[in-house]
């Protein structure tokens, strides 16, 4: 559907909307048409009722008669009704989104970069105010939008951030914006991965774990805001609460987070994966750079980035691939097989990829299952020739002849046997187990749990 018609379609049903809801339609809607580029402006999307309403139940509980309600990225409006018994601060650095909110009844809305010499007295207020900060703010990794968009929409992007709470991601920058004010409570609309990734926690997040608490958090896909692109990520909506005990990571690995609409619970503890034991980031060490058996992947940062990136190379790429060393062959062979194998549908795409790092070490099944596959699936590379063999390829083969046919998989090496001997093979067999293990990989996680 073109925007004209759909602009179109929009007005016959704003005329069959009633004078009392025709305010509320255009506040969530007034964004829906325009181009991506104007859309998602600084990683900004209009929020759908059911979201707002989300916020508002959370919220509710805390709001007092002399609280004053805040939202320092307003867009349109979406969460301006939901306390309108309070006094309301409304800020935006987007000059059209104040003109349009003024024009329906918020005169006090203003435009202002809410990132930008952040202190109460900015907004009139004092120390003893009871403060809520709420809505939806802006989130993405300003880096990444300067190398997306290009160097000349870096002036558009890299506008002035106070230094104490400047970080890679905006959003990271409003939380630590809300606690910079001392807000009392804050309820917003982020990525999950601001705290279930352990750097962004305590990097990103900063001296913000050390003065809030997350009470609740309600996760649902990024895929609830109309017209998303790109591969869906987990967006939570987190009520925070000031509170000088703070919180660490363990508090949150241990955090029981709701997911919205099933009834059910996503705990990170829950998952293991390769953290501490696979790298999946490229070495600082030049020397360390260099695989000794000529196989490099490239590096990545969670299960997301490992199914669209996570290739293998026979040849270094500066500052973009890892090395594989033999004697760390399986482990990889082992992400080369997630790659393949692993749940399209699994809901938790920016955790690491998981592993139970037991089984892995000790099943020599599953290490050369993911193995023999891996090689299989990329023997046009140079370190896995065969006629003649490599030296690596050599010594794996040597390793197999001396392997017993497993229970799991009878057929295993003879499938080996019989690609390294003719170059093709029916690999069916080796696939289905592969595929079988890693579908099953989460609920096993939460069984051994």
């Amino acid at each position: 559907m073109t925007i004209q018609a759909s602009r179109q379609q929009k007005e016959v049903q704003e005329k069959l909307l009633t004078d009392e809801n025709k305010l509320l339609f255009k506040k969530h809607f007034f964004t829906a048409d325009l181009p991506d580029n104007l859309k998602s402006n600084l990683g900004k999307y209009y929020t759908p009722p059911h979201l707002v309403n989300l916020i508002k139940k959370l919220v509710s509980p805390y709001v007092r008669t002399n609280s004053i309600i805040m939202d320092l990225a307003a867009g349109c409006g979406a969460f301006l009704d939901c306390f309108p018994a309070n006094p309301m601060i409304i800020r935006d650095i987007d000059s059209e989104a104040i003109s349009f909110l003024k024009s329906i009844g918020y005169p006090q809305a203003e435009v202002d970069n809410s990132l930008s010499k952040v202190k109460l007295s900015k907004y009139g207020l004092k120390e003893t105010d009871h403060l809520i900060c709420i809505g939806n703010p802006p989130y993405n990794d300003l880096n990444s939008l300067i190398k997306r968009k290009g160097v000349n929409a870096k002036k558009e992007i890299d506008f002035d951030i106070d230094e104490d709470i400047r970080t890679r991601d905006l959003g990271t920058s409003f939380l630590r914006a809300f606690n910079k004010l001392g807000a009392d409570v804050i309820c917003v609309l982020h990525p999950l991965s601001y705290l279930i990734k352990e750097f962004n926690f305590k990097n990103r997040m900063g001296i913000f774990t050390q003065e809030y608490r997350l009470e609740r958090g309600v996760i649902f896909s990024n895929n609830e805001f109309a017209d998303t692109q790109g591969t869906p990520f987990p967006v939570v909506a987190a009520l925070y609460l000031r509170n000088f005990l703070g919180m660490d990571y363990e508090y949150i690995r241990q955090f029981p987070f709701e997911i919205l609409d099933s009834g059910e619970l996503f705990i990170l503890a829950d998952y293991e994966t390769i953290d501490g034991y696979i790298n999946k980031y490229v070495p600082q060490n030049k020397e360390k750079q260099i695989s000794d058996i000529g196989l490099y992947m490239h590096n990545f940062r969670d299960l997301n980035s490992l199914k669209s990136i996570g290739n293998l190379f026979a040849n270094m790429q500066a500052g973009v691939t890892l090395p594989v060393q033999e004697r760390d062959f399986y482990k990889y062979a082992y992400l080369n097989a997630l790659r393949r194998y692993f749940p399209k549908n699994f809901k938790w795409g920016n955790l690491s990829p998981l592993v139970i790092k037991e089984q892995l070490e000790n099943d020599l099944v599953l290490q050369d299952a993911c193995s023999i596959d891996t090689i299989i699936k990329n023997n046009r590379l140079a370190c896995f020739a065969l006629h003649p063999p490599t030296p690596f390829m050599q010594r794996f083969i040597n390793k197999m002849k001396t392997r017993n046919a497993p229970k799991e998989i009878p057929a295993l090496y003879q499938i080996f046997q019989e690609f390294w001997e003719k170059g093709y093979t029916d690999s069916t067999l080796l696939e289905n187990y592969l595929r079988n293990y890693f579908i099953n990989l989460p609920e096993e996680m939460k069984k051994r749990k």
